[in-house]
């Protein structure tokens, strides 16, 4: 039987899910989503064929597995709002960055399954990468599916420890934004030695995919790769002992680190234990 999904709160991340559900077959009878706007509602609707409800409980009652897509600080009272129509036989999913699984199950209410996510921006594009752990109620059937979910947008890791979803926050979801910054400093460099910009952003964002799609398909590990294009006294070696020469490793560490401590930060934040001291 095809599970039915509701994916309360339809943002980016909700369309980018559904919509890789939808190109790779999935039925979209089978898929709910919930807004409060009714253009919203009426877009998605006649869009993607989805069926799309003012109400969160409407939408938890009719589904087999639940997406939470709404911001980390709604998150509590959107759930504890449909907490009486939880079943057991229910998956949860969040998306939302920083929230635990014990807080999620506690506002949920009932002994339910239920993942958590961190998934990135190039999900959009059916290229992102997303990291999960479920809680002890899951089940290897329903972990299956979550698998599914995920490859629709791209591919998906599972971590044993919560603790790790930080270092996966920091590694992967936030990743984009690294890349990013590094293609903006290339490309202006590249202007200050009189390119064009448009040129620029071709030859630097090609060659960084490039690069990363030899990683992913290539079995030679990292620093073999680096070797290969690294001649001695050529220019490539020129470039990289300018990296070396600032440290890029400690660069690199104490972004990854800000990274997962403001991660820790949020979980914290989110935590039963502060909620209820509320």
């Amino acid at each position: 039987m095809t599970p039915s999904i509701a994916f309360i709160g339809v943002g980016n991340m909700a369309r980018a899910i559904f919509s890789g559900m939808l190109a790779s077959g999935y039925p979209a009878d089978k898929i709910i989503g919930t807004s409060r706007t009714p253009e919203k509602r009426d877009y998605y609707h006649e869009q993607y064929g989805i069926t799309m409800l003012a109400d969160n409980d409407s939408a938890v009652n009719d589904a087999d597995v639940v997406v939470l897509c709404v911001k980390p600080a709604q998150m509590k009272a959107v759930v504890e709002e449909f907490s009486s129509y939880v079943r057991s036989d229910q998956l949860f999913v969040s998306v939302a960055a920083g929230i635990e699984l014990n807080a999620l199950s506690h506002w949920l209410g009932k002994p339910v399954a239920v993942v958590r996510s961190m998934p990135n921006t190039p999900s959009q594009l059916g290229a992102g990468m997303t990291g999960l752990i479920a809680n002890e109620h899951i089940t290897d059937e329903q972990k299956h599916w979550v698998t599914e979910l995920f490859s629709s947008v791209g591919n998906s890791v599972w971590v044993e420890q919560e603790e790790h979803m930080h270092t996966v926050t920091s590694l992967s979801g936030s990743a984009p934004a690294y890349f990013f910054l590094f293609l903006e400093a290339m490309i202006k460099e590249a202007k200050k030695q009189g390119m064009d910009e448009d040129v620029s952003r071709e030859l630097a964002s090609h060659a960084m995919l490039g690069a990363a799609r030899m990683v992913v398909e290539l079995p030679e590990p990292i620093a073999e790769l680096r070797k290969n294009i690294t001649s001695p006294n050529g220019t490539t070696e020129q470039a990289l002992l300018s990296f070396e020469a600032s440290n890029i490793d400690k660069i690199v560490a104490d972004a990854m680190t800000a990274c997962a401590n403001r991660s820790k930060e949020m979980s914290r934040d989110f935590s039963v234990q502060n909620n209820n001291e509320e």
